[in-house]
C-alpha cells in the first residue's frame, strides 16, 4: 500500500539517548520529503520545545502534548486543553502536599515553585532551560499538559482523587508525571490531523518507543516499534525495527519498501 503520512515520536525514536538525531535518520527524512511523503512529529513535548528541531528537519506538522495540540503549517487544527477545574483542584492538592507543578502552554512553561529540586532534575534530563515562575497561570492561559513532581509511590493520592477524573497520570521520570486529559492520546490528535488532510489511517505509519506511543501504533495502518522500545510496546506493533542508534528508522523504511 502507498503510504502518505509517517508519524515519528521524538525521544528514543528520532532522538537517541544523547538527544541527537543520527545521520542516517536525517538522510531518511530528506528522502521521504523528496518522495512526497508527509512527515510529522508526534510527541509528548510542547510545540515551543519542538519547533526548532522541526524546522531543522523541514517538518511542518506537529502533534504535541500527546495528541492534545495539532499544528499544520502554522495553523492549529486540533486543540484540547485540560479543563480549568481539574487544574485548580490539582493545584490545591499539590500546594497542600508541598509537591510542585509545571504548567505547559503552547508557547511556554511555568512552575509553581522556584528552584524546586525535583523540577530541576526532570527539566535538566531533557535538556530544557528552567521554566518561568507563575503558580496560577492556568487562570488566564490554556494549559495542555502539566508535570506533577513527586517521588514514586506518592502519586496515588492524585490518581485516586474523585475530583481529578478528567485527567490521567503517566510517569515519565522518577520524580515527574505527565498530567493530561483523560481521553487524550497521540491517536486522537493523529485522527484529527488525518481528517484534516483527508488521509485514511490505513495510509499512515507511526514509529515509537514509549508506552505513550502504543495507541498511535495501534491506530495507524503500520505501527513500527523501535528496537529500544519499552517491552510493553512490542506486542502492539506490526513491525519491530532496530535500535535508534543502529539505523532503526532507515532500516524499517527500507524493509517496508518505502525507501530504496
Amino acid at each position: 500500500m502507498p503510504y502518505k503520512v509517517i508519524f515519528f515520536d521524538m525521544d528514543g525514536t528520532l532522538l537517541n539517548e544523547q538527544k541527537q538525531i543520527p545521520e542516517d535518520t536525517r538522510k531518511a527524512l530528506r528522502q521521504l520529503r523528496d518522495s512526497g511523503i508527509h512527515t510529522v512529529i508526534a510527541t509528548g513535548r510542547s510545540p515551543f520545545h519542538v519547533r526548532k528541531l522541526a524546522e531543522d528537519l523541514g517538518i511542518e506538522t506537529l502533534v504535541c502534548f500527546n495528541g492534545a495540540y495539532v499544528e499544520h503549517k502554522g495553523e492549529v487544527v486540533y486543540s484540547t486543553p485540560i479543563d480549568v477545574h481539574s487544574i485548580e483542584k490539582l493545584y490545591q492538592l499539590v500546594m497542600a502536599r508541598n509537591h510542585a507543578l509545571v504548567y505547559l502552554s503552547d508557547d511556554s512553561f511555568y512552575a509553581t515553585h522556584e528552584g524546586n529540586e525535583m523540577v530541576n532534575r526532570a527539566v535538566s534530563s531533557i535538556l530544557f532551560d528552567p521554566p518561568g515562575m507563575d503558580a496560577e497561570v492556568f487562570r488566564n492561559k490554556p494549559i495542555y499538559q502539566c508535570w506533577l513532581h513527586c517521588a514514586e509511590g506518592e502519586e496515588g493520592v492524585y490518581e485516586q482523587d474523585d475530583t481529578l477524573q478528567n485527567v490521567r497520570f503517566f510517569r515519565w521520570h522518577d520524580v515527574s508525571l505527565d498530567v493530561m486529559p483523560k481521553d487524550g492520546s497521540k491517536a486522537k490528535g493523529i485522527e484529527a490531523l488525518l481528517q484534516h488532510l483527508t488521509v485514511d489511517r490505513s495510509e499512515a505509519i507511526a514509529f515509537g518507543d514509549g508506552k505513550n506511543d502504543i495507541e498511535m501504533i495501534q491506530f495507524v495502518g503500520m505501527g513500527v516499534a523501535m528496537g529500544n522500545a519499552h517491552p510493553d510496546v512490542f506486542p502492539h506493533a506490526n513491525y519491530v525495527t532496530k535500535h535508534v542508534d543502529e539505523g532503526g528508522i532507515s532500516h524499517a523504511l527500507k524493509e517496508l519498501n518505502i525507501l530504496l
